[in-house]
């Protein structure tokens, strides 16, 4: 029996939005002709919160690794093996899985999925241009910013914003404080997170009283922590799964998001399709796509008066709170469907062998140093790798 066709999604083992937007187009796929299958990788290295849950795949397998200790080439002959045979889809978003494909010809379309609106992004685009046969920019700002770079590849650009699962009851009015929650990374070079506590004190100035509740993990937990020490009613609820975060969104009021850059932020649609409409930074990538004036508020990235003030608009127009809220959560439903978005990935899927090209010779790029070449053995790259992180 021949294998049959597939589509491999290849995607680090860990909590996070671009985890959130595999699983629901692996839950919410429509049947079709191709298998689906899930390939995490896992670097010890990292400290990242890992994804503990199974997915909507016909099969799904972990790669184990620890670069970069190990020699590049041995990590990526276990990613290779762990690719199902015959045609269709192979979607990398990352750096380890774009090296896999330009080392490797699966007979597989390979599809770059850009996760963000950063240089890093782009300059994996721009480098393993050569070796992918179609891109996927989640909002206008990517899409635009991608074409500009590679405007040869206009006709394999594609703007595919996803979509997410829509909950089957919104929040509700209360009366009381203003029920405000942040829910992400704790990391403050992309989401800003030590602004929060400094909204926080803005917001005491201004005589405010709210209910603030906070859920995620990241590097910076310890010192967010420390900034915030001063208010002990903060309620910290560490890292949720998507059902108990969609549980709590149902019992807050104001979603906040004070980050430097995203792609197309999942934890922003899930609170507005909850009812929850947001006070965001005004961003040129995904929020533009997202918050009108009728749905949330905008503010300037970094202006902690300007948060605190929009905040503090809302806790005293609660009338306003409820029509944005409204409006937040038709406006995803109308525009943001998860069913409906897992139809445009499927149908672009569809036409892989359109987008499939075999690599040609000299396509195969070079990564790592001179200890990365396939002939080295692994154990000797982890021996001189680890006796050199000792002495450092």
């Amino acid at each position: 029996m021949s294998p049959r066709d597939s589509v491999v999604y290849v995607v680090p083992d860990k909590m996070g939005g671009m985890m959130n937007i595999v699983a629901n187009l692996l839950a919410y796929r429509r049947p079709d002709d191709l298998a689906y299958h899930a390939v995490l990788t896992h670097n010890h290295l990292h400290t990242d919160t890992r994804f503990a849950a199974p997915l909507a795949a016909d099969s799904q397998t972990t790669i184990e690794y620890t670069l970069p200790v190990e020699n590049l080439h041995a990590v990526m002959r276990r990613v290779v093996r762990a690719v199902p045979a015959g045609g269709g889809v192979y979607v990398a978003g990352d750096l380890l899985d774009l090296a896999v494909a330009s080392t490797h010809d699966f007979g597989k379309a390979v599809v770059y999925m850009l996760h963000g609106d950063t240089e890093y992004y782009y300059d994996l685009a721009v480098k393993h241009e050569p070796i992918v046969h179609a891109f996927i920019a989640y909002s206008r700002r990517m899409y635009d910013e991608l074409v500009a770079r590679l405007p040869h590849r206009r006709s394999t650009i594609f703007h595919l914003p996803y979509g997410i699962p829509l909950p089957a009851v919104a929040r509700q009015a209360a009366p009381g404080a203003l029920r405000v929650v942040y829910a992400g990374r704790f990391e403050q070079q992309q989401k800003g997170v030590f602004d929060l506590p400094e909204i926080d004190r803005a917001l005491k100035a201004l005589g405010i009283d709210v209910a603030w509740t906070v859920a995620g993990a990241g590097p910076d937990e310890a010192a967010l922590k420390a900034r915030w020490a001063f208010n002990p009613n903060v309620r910290w609820l560490g890292q949720l799964s998507t059902p108990e975060l969609i549980a709590q969104y149902i019992a807050q009021d104001v979603f906040v998001l004070p980050t430097r850059h995203e792609g197309f932020p999942v934890a922003l649609l899930e609170a507005m399709a909850a009812g929850v409409p947001p006070v965001v930074s005004d961003i040129a990538s995904g929020i533009p796509e997202i918050v009108a004036a009728d749905n949330g508020v905008r503010v300037p990235v970094g202006d902690v008066a300007a948060y605190a003030n929009a905040i503090a608009s809302l806790a005293a127009n609660r009338d306003r709170l409820e029509s944005l809220s409204a409006a937040a959560r038709r406006d995803v439903a109308a525009r943001f469907d998860i069913r409906d978005r897992a139809a445009d990935y499927q149908e672009l899927y569809a036409r892989w062998r359109d987008l499939y090209q075999p690599m040609t010779p000299g396509r195969h790029l070079q990564y790592g140093s001179r200890l990365d070449n396939p002939w080295i053995p692994n154990p000797v790259v982890r021996l001189v790798r680890s006796a050199i992180r000792a002495a450092r």
